[in-house]
């Protein structure tokens, strides 16, 4: 058995996964990342294409992250008939704003305030987001006041939110169909070249993600996040059928109350920072990569692999 990628995003951890699990790994690689992804023994097969829609023919099992809507497109891994691991359906409800609150909502997690142009007051900060998985790129803080200027310039579909002067915290979960249980694999926050803005106070720097920290929650939240997880996986089951099947990442505002922003429907970037909330569930470090391949391995062990891909 074989377990393909793309390299970007969290290939990393996933290859790093399937071999501490005994997988043989594919890669699939632009060629100007070549040598880079060449050096490492992660990839048994290297497959260097410019056209990463190779890997909808593969025939393996494909591990999808967060690069992987934006190169194939939702079409094409819908369609696709290579297996996928997860519920593949699952990935678009992360890409509008209207899926992501249809699943909050359902699932009845709360929510950070959205508003209207018209309720926009001149002296209060304002967070405007831009639609879909972008790495905090084009996203930005502005008071009232400089809105409607600065949103002239986007073409993009975005939204307007009342911003929370707290941290911002994203929770890694896995849900397993194999042992039927939830796991909370991981908290971490984002480092933003907007955090410069702290040091270099010149001119407004971008939120794009440039890494990521783990984060050693304070114990007494971990069980209202548990709780909201749980509840994600059931409203899911009913929306997308079968529902999630194994990673995801709930994305919260904090400030003593915890505001959801978004969600992600696939290994979440944030996973890559070091996490030890796996051993509460294992009897060794368990990155979300690793986890993956663990539970097609015991997929296979027990004939149950068709409850585990798509």
């Amino acid at each position: 058995m074989i377990l393909s990628t793309i390299a970007s995003h969290s290939s990393l951890q996933i290859l790093l996964g399937a071999k501490d699990e005994g997988f043989r790994t594919r890669l699939y690689v632009k060629p100007e990342r070549r040598a880079f992804y060449a050096s490492t023994r992660l990839a048994d097969e290297l497959i260097v294409t410019e056209d990463m829609g190779a890997i909808l023919e593969d025939d393996g099992i494909v591990i999808p992250h967060g690069s992987f809507v934006a190169y194939l497109g939702l079409e094409g891994i819908e369609k696709a008939k290579t297996r996928f691991f997860g519920n593949k359906r699952f990935l678009k409800w992360e890409t509008t704003f209207e899926l992501q609150d249809r699943a909050l909502d359902a699932a009845g997690i709360p929510r950070v305030e959205v508003i209207e142009p018209e309720e926009v007051r001149q002296d209060r900060l304002y967070f405007v987001r831009i639609e879909g998985p972008r790495g905090g790129s084009g996203h930005f803080l502005a008071r009232g006041e400089e809105l409607e200027e600065r949103l002239g310039n986007i073409e993009a579909k975005f939204r307007i939110e009342g911003f929370i002067p707290g941290v911002y915290l994203y929770v890694h979960f896995f849900y397993s169909p194999i042992l039927g249980r939830l796991e909370l694999l991981g908290v971490d926050e984002r480092v933003l070249i907007a955090d410069g803005n702290a040091r270099w106070p010149v001119k407004p720097l971008p939120y794009t993600i440039a890494g990521n920290v783990g984060v050693a929650l304070r114990e007494s939240l971990l069980p209202r996040l548990y709780d909201y997880g749980l509840a994600f996986v059931e409203a899911m089951k009913k929306l997308e059928p079968p529902g999630v099947i194994g990673p995801f990442a709930l994305h919260f505002a904090y400030d003593g109350n915890f505001k959801a922003i978004g969600f992600a429907s696939r290994i979440d970037g944030g996973s890559n920072a070091l996490h030890w909330y796996g051993r509460l569930y294992w009897d060794e470090p368990m990155s979300v990569g690793r986890r993956i391949a663990r539970e097609i391995r015991l997929a296979l062990g027990e004939e149950r692999l068709a409850e585990v891909v798509t």
